[in-house]
């Protein structure tokens, strides 16, 4: 993101949920065994020995978003 120019806010929301998206979908990551965040979350979900309540719900963020999306 230190080399985008964004030419309003709105312009500024759309390449950050496309940039969030990459990075949580697309871009594998080494810490994660080379999987994307998504696959390493499904990965983690599958496994019978993690309870419920391990992970912050899908489309519930411990962070404000801002209304961003595509």
């Amino acid at each position: 993101m230190n080399e985008e120019l964004f030419d309003s806010l709105a312009d500024a929301r759309r390449k950050l949920a496309v940039w969030r998206y990459d990075y949580n979908n697309v871009r594998p990551h080494s810490s994660l065994a080379n999987r994307t965040p998504a696959q390493a979350r499904r990965t983690f979900l599958l496994d019978r020995r993690v309870t419920s309540d391990a992970l912050v719900p899908v489309g519930q963020h411990e962070y404000q978003t801002g209304r961003l999306s595509f």
